[in-house]
C-alpha cells in the first residue's frame, strides 16, 4: 500500500495543484494577485514547495521505511517454509528435504545468499558430501550459481575439490524460493543501486531491477512536471463555472501520464531500451511541454 501510494505521488501533485488553483480563482484571488504583479512563475515557485517535500518524504520511505515493511528471513521461514525450515539468529537459515541439508548464512541485499552450507548424508546418517560456497546467485531457472566453492567428499573416499563456480540444482520449492528472496521493490534505494551494480558486473539481467531504480528516482521530476502542467492550465482565465472542468482535467491528465509512464516502462523492457531515458523521458519531455505552455500564457 505504501509503495502504491509513492508511485502516485504524481498524480496527486497534479490533482492537488488544480484544486488550489481553482479554488484561488474562484475567489478571484488569482486573478488579483496577477494585476498586482505576481508572475505565474512566481506562483508554480510556490506550489513547488509542497510538491517536492512530499516527493523527498516519499524517496525517505523508500529509502527506509518500505524494506522494513516486507518480510525478512526470520518471519519468512515458520509456516510459510513448513516444519523443514529452521531460522536462527546466529546460524542462519536451515532447510531440509530428505538427506540433504541447506544452511544459508545471511542474505546480501534481501537477495544474495552467502555462507552458503549443503550437506548430504546416506540413509544410514553418515555424511557423504559438504559443500562450501561463499555466495550465491538464485536463476530465475531456480537454480544457484555459486561462487568460491569447496566440496568435500567423505564417501567412498576422501576428496577435496575448490572451483571457482558451481550451479546446484536447488531443492526449495517455487514458493520456497520466492518467499526467501524479497522482490526489487522491497530494496532500499542504495541497495538496489548495488544490487543492479552487482549484476551489471556478473553479466546477469538487470533490466527489471534498474527500470525500478531509476522509476523511483524520477518521482520528484515526475511531481515537478505534474505540478508546471497543472499551472499550465491554472494561466489560462475560465469562468467560476467551469472550474471542476478543470480539476476534472487534471486528474484526467495524471492518470494519462502514469498509465502512458506505465505502457513505457513495459515496452522498454520489451525492446531492451536503456533504463534511464525510459524513466526520465516522459517527465522530462512533460516539463519542457509546460513550460512552453506556461510562457505562451504569460
Amino acid at each position: 500500500m505504501p509503495e502504491a501510494v509513492i508511485d502516485l505521488l504524481p498524480v496527486i501533485s497534479v490533482l492537488a495543484t488544480a484544486m488550489a488553483m481553482g479554488r484561488l480563482q474562484t475567489l478571484s484571488e488569482l486573478s488579483i494577485m496577477r494585476v498586482c504583479g505576481v508572475s505565474i512563475w512566481r506562483l508554480a515557485g510556490l506550489a513547488m514547495v509542497p510538491g517536492m517535500l512530499i516527493a523527498l518524504l516519499g524517496l525517505a520511505v523508500l529509502q527506509w521505511g518500505l524494506p522494513n515493511m516486507y518480510q525478512q528471513p526470520e518471519r519468512v521461514v515458520g509456516a510459510s517454509l513448513g516444519e523443514s525450515g529452521l531460522w536462527h539468529p546466529q546460524h542462519g537459515l536451515w532447510l531440509r528435504q530428505d538427506n540433504q541439508f541447506l544452511n544459508v548464512a545471511d542474505l546480501e541485499l534481501g537477495r544474495f545468499p552467502v555462507g552458503i552450507d549443503i550437506y548430504q548424508f546416506s540413509a544410514t546418517g553418515q555424511m557423504v558430501d559438504h559443500t562450501f560456497a561463499r555466495r550465491g546467485l538464485v536463476q530465475a531457472d531456480g537454480r544457484w550459481l555459486l561462487s568460491d566453492v569447496t566440496t568435500t567428499t567423505y564417501q567412498p573416499t576422501f576428496e577435496r575439490r575448490q572451483t571457482d563456480t558451481l550451479m546446484w540444482s536447488s531443492f526449495l520449492s517455487e514458493r520456497q524460493l520466492s518467499l526467501l528472496l524479497n522482490p526489487p521493490a522491497s530494496l532500499s534505494l542504495t541497495d538496489l543501486w548495488q544490487y543492479v551494480a552487482g549484476l551489471k558486473s556478473r553479466d546477469q539481467p538487470h533490466a527489471e531491477f534498474e527500470l525500478v531504480l531509476w522509476q523511483r528516482l524520477a518521482i520528484p521530476l515526475a511531481c515537478v512536471a505534474m505540478i508546471l502542467a497543472a499551472m499550465a492550465t491554472a494561466a489560462v482565465p475560465l469562468k467560476s463555472r467551469v472550474i471542476g472542468v478543470r480539476i476534472v482535467g487534471a486528474l484526467v491528465l495524471g492518470l494519462s501520464f502514469q498509465l502512458l509512464t506505465e505502457l513505457g516502462a513495459y515496452l522498454g523492457l520489451l525492446m531492451g531500451w536503456p533504463a534511464i531515458p525510459v524513466a526520465l523521458g516522459p517527465p522530462a519531455a512533460l516539463i519542457l511541454l509546460s513550460i512552453g505552455l506556461v510562457a505562451k500564457a504569460r
